[in-house]
């Protein structure tokens, strides 16, 4: 059996129906090999139990024990809960999302074990969504001997057991005797980065053993996960290099400057450039009036005024009479970048249009007539324009907005969107400065344009730093602050990286504000609600019918806000520095505002999260910020989730593991005559090294 036997469907591994088949589609996993290196998000420890008298709130813990009562109740929502005792305690269950038969299950003197963050409510214990299985006392499950990995499911109805299983089954098809594997394992041993062979990282980092260090896994330092790390940075740093020798072959259509259009664009905004922002605007026209095609990176900070930049230079290509794109992460940023372009160019006779998951059949139809006859200037969407469907005539921008969030595939995909026998030039955007050291090598085909000045009337965001149990001081404060006519955001961020207690917490947080206060209008916004739901309530809170808007980091990129002035951000010692950066900057866009950031905290502060604060009350510069970040984390802080912004990395973090880019180099040079191998790597990593950018 040899490598291509893993780029065959998923379907050929056993517990893979149609039904399912559809659902792992769903979250990217279509052959053998998307699975193996489908990586877990995080860990569980379920190799024990703990028991209820030694349980600290705020830790994740797997519990066992009888049910001593359940009933379905109505606080203010419907609710279910459950009483569970070990002897040494009492704890409760609580879940929001449930079938009846759910709830039925849970028969008083039952066992019951366990697993879930233990949360301290109203002096009483309680776990919300834990994941658990009930049995009798003679069916007692055994305990598992490794850790659990957790995986991302997205909007797939795939549950972690089967997606665990499943690629148990993968792992058990990857050939002992490939040639082309050892070979990639050989350059590996030979060079000293890892002992592993492929096969042997895939095992650990999929079902890790105790023995197998925790610490070491959760931190992303055990020797299996340094091999993919090295892999993956190595096989994109070969990405990079490939489309750039191909990219700087092709020839880009020639967007001569209108100064005309320009100046009238100036002219009606309601608001004056900075010279910054005009400064940036002539690189990017100059580059475009080039037909060598345009790779430019715009770094800005938050509200520095970067979409304003993108828009005059589609504006220019539109005068060309040609067509671009702005491609967006959120559905959110895409609809304000619509709203913010049309109101810019409204005495503009340009046809725009835009394109979003949640776009109708009939609309999207119309939409495609526009793009394909080529009467349609200006597209801007999510990542459903990645779909085959969506055809343009003459395609001559690209502008990829927060382009952190976009790997190198991602990067050349939209680049096959054009029927003209022209590569189109290609601008990027970061609020996320990047450091020299990537930028010489992940971006290192990218010319770099830095907007270092914010707009004027813009002041600084005042920082402070509070205790999550002075919480009820806030009230007070939140009320002025309505009643004066402003707004606020209460932001609820991820707790162990799960979904459900992410929603749980702004939940309960919506309920107390409205227990604590007659006189707030509270709006919710999270991940759990449909998207009619999430938009009424944003727009809501756009148009000032809600004060205080509680809501998940789905508002990090996009919410524009000109009347919030305060952003609450509660757990904030569990966020890097960049991410609070990014929540901070969604407060304070109004002209001449005094805005405030009220970072809450839980329990006592570690030295990292208390150094994260103090940069945070210190400076709103954010390229300051990216300094004080790469630093913590360089000092042997690592934190378990991507929170640096880097691109769409599988396991590699380009903050992280700065460290390994020398070695990635050394390796890309290496493998440079090894076709073969290079083949294999892109395969499993990026995609076909041909699917990069459009065949020319």
């Amino acid at each position: 059996m040899t490598n291509f036997y893993l780029n065959t469907s998923i379907e050929n591994i056993k517990g893979v129906g149609p039904k399912v088949k559809i659902q792992l589609e769903k979250i990217g996993i279509e052959t053998i090999q998307d699975a193996l290196f489908y990586l877990p998000k995080s860990y569980e420890n379920r190799t024990k139990i703990t028991k209820i008298s030694d349980v600290e709130p705020g830790n994740a813990y797997q519990i066992e024990g009888e049910i001593l009562e359940s009933k379905i109740y109505y606080p203010g929502r419907r609710a279910f809960y459950a009483k569970i005792t070990d002897g040494t305690g009492f704890i409760q269950i609580r879940l929001f999302f449930f079938s009846n038969p759910q709830a039925n299950a849970f028969i008083k003197g039952l066992k019951i074990r366990m697993y879930g963050v233990v949360r301290n409510t109203g002096n009483k214990l309680e776990v919300f969504h834990p994941s658990y299985k009930i049995f009798t006392s003679n069916q007692r499950p055994p305990l598992d001997n490794t850790l659990t990995p957790i995986y991302s499911v997205g909007s797939s109805k795939i549950s972690q057991f089967r997606l665990r299983n499943i690629i148990k089954n993968c792992i058990n098809k990857i050939p002992s005797e490939d040639s082309f594997e050892k070979k990639i394992d050989e350059v590996f041993y030979t060079n000293n980065i890892s002992e592993f062979s492929i096969k042997e990282s895939l095992q650990i980092i999929h079902s890790p053993s105790v023995k197998d260090e925790i610490l070491k896994i959760k931190n992303f330092s055990h020797p299996a996960q340094k091999r993919l790390i090295v892999e993956e940075l190595l096989t994109n740093l070969i990405g990079v290099k490939i489309s750039t020798k191909r990219i700087d072959k092709l020839i880009s259509p020639k967007i001569i400057k209108s100064e005309a259009s320009l100046k009238e664009f100036k002219k009606n905004l309601p608001f004056q450039m900075t010279k910054a922002q005009v400064s940036v605007i002539d690189e990017i026209t100059n580059d475009l009036n080039q037909i060598k095609p345009m790779r430019r990176l715009v770094q800005g900070d938050v509200g520095s005024g970067k979409t304003v930049v993108a828009a005059a230079a589609m504006l220019s290509v539109a005068k060309s009479n040609f067509q671009s794109v702005l491609l967006c992460p959120t559905e959110v940023l895409a609809e304000q970048h619509f709203k913010n372009f049309s109101q810019w160019m409204k005495n503009e006779k340009i046809e725009m249009n835009l394109l979003t998951g949640k776009t109708k059949k009939k609309e999207w139809e119309k939409i495609n007539e526009g793009l394909i006859s080529g009467k349609t200037k200006i597209l801007i969407g999510t990542h459903s324009v990645f779909q085959k469907r969506v055809s343009l005539n003459n395609l001559a921008l690209v502008v990829v907005d927060e382009q952190q969030r976009f790997g190198v595939k991602q990067r050349f995909e939209i680049l096959q969107k054009t029927s003209q026998n022209l590569m189109p030039h290609q601008l990027f955007m970061t609020a996320t400065p990047i450091p020299r050291t990537l930028a010489m090598t992940m971006f290192a085909d990218l010319s770099v344009s830095k907007i270092d000045e914010m707009p004027p009337g813009r002041n600084p965001v005042l920082t402070s730093v509070m205790s999550n149990t002075k919480r009820d001081e806030l009230i007070e404060r939140l009320e002025v602050i309505c009643k004066n006519g402003n707004q606020a955001f209460w932001l609820c961020t991820m707790i162990e990286e799960s979904e459900n207690l992410d929603v749980q917490t702004a939940e309960a947080s919506k309920k107390w504000l409205e227990e604590k206060s007659s006189n707030l209008k509270v709006g919710l916004v999270h991940s759990k609600l449909t998207k009619n739901q999430k938009d009424k309530a944003i727009n809501e809170f756009r148009e000032g019918t809600i004060d205080v808007l509680v809501c998940t980091t789905v508002i990090e990129v996009g919410m524009d806000v000109p009347n919030a002035s305060l952003m609450i951000i509660e757990n904030a010692e569990r966020l890097g520095l960049s991410q609070l950066h990014q929540l901070r900057g969604r407060v304070g866009r109004g002209p001449d505002m005094q805005a405030h950031c009220i970072l809450l905290y839980e329990g006592e502060l570690g030295e990292t999260a208390e150094a994260r604060m103090s940069a945070m009350k210190e400076t709103n510069d954010g390229f300051k910020i990216s300094e004080i970040d790469l630093e913590i984390r360089g000092s042997g802080e690592i934190l378990g989730t991507k929170q640096s912004g880097g691109m769409e990395l599988k396991i590699a973090d380009l903050i992280r593991d700065a460290q390994f880019l020398d070695k990635s180099e050394k390796l890309a040079r290496e493998l440079k005559d090894r076709p073969e191998l290079v083949d294999l790597l892109m395969s499993r990593w990026i995609g076909k090294k041909e699917d990069l950018i459009a065949a020319q």
